[in-house]
């Protein structure tokens, strides 16, 4: 399966988080980046991997303080409820949408990372790509609780059997086309696992009371 292909199947969320020194992370897919800024109050930028060549403001610069490093922007509004579109051009050529709206200062973004959606998933199809996985591969890797280039591990409590017994995993491994689920198997000792049959099965074993299952991708 080629890097392409791997991207095409990878289905991308966009997520954001906060940590104890308030910064937000984004995965930048092509949209405008919303930001919330506040009057007279700094709020920094930060493009992940990426140099800022320049930047175009769409609304008049007298109404901002903006300044920038080689992969940082700092923006402090001069006027009140600003609000409008930063065009920050990286030196790749490439550019990226940062829209600024205005909230009181509890509420604004102190800091903002962004990441390059589609470089964070190439860079991790290319690991994956290069580790030839197999599903017996992902299974022996998941009984020795081994991390694997490319694969992210996750606890999860999805059910993935209903019939003839209902059972929940409690950790996936998310290996793009592959996905690997882990599932405590001590209230089911006798669970026959060779007479599965499923849909998108494609391996599956029990070692000791865990049962070990890998489903192809869409």
């Amino acid at each position: 399966m080629t890097i392409r292909s791997l991207l095409l199947a990878t289905i991308l969320l966009l997520a954001s988080g906060s940590n104890a020194f308030g910064q937000r992370t984004v995965l930048y897919t092509g949209g405008a980046v919303a930001v919330k800024v506040s009057y007279l109050n700094p709020t920094e930028i930060v493009f992940a991997d990426r140099q800022i060549a320049h930047v175009i403001l769409g609304f008049s610069p007298e109404s901002i303080s903006l300044q920038n490093t080689s992969d940082t922007l700092f923006v402090q509004p001069l006027s009140e409820n600003l609000s409008g579109d930063i065009y920050v051009v990286m030196r790749d050529g490439k550019s990226v949408i940062v829209s600024i709206t205005p909230t009181v200062a509890e509420l604004r973004d102190k800091s903002v990372k962004v990441f390059n959606a589609v470089d964070e998933v190439e860079k991790r199809a290319r690991k994956f790509a290069d580790s030839a996985l197999t599903p017996a591969g992902l299974i022996k890797a998941m009984i020795l609780q081994r991390d694997l280039d490319g694969v992210s591990a996750s606890p999860t409590n999805q059910v993935i059997i209903d019939v003839p017994t209902q059972l929940a995993a409690e950790t996936v491994y998310d290996a793009l086309f592959l996905r690997g689920f882990i599932v405590d198997m001590t209230d089911h000792p006798k669970f026959d696992i060779k007479s599965l049959s499923m849909q998108g099965l494609i391996a599956g074993a029990i070692h000791r009371n865990k049962a070990y299952f890998v489903f192809g991708g869409e």
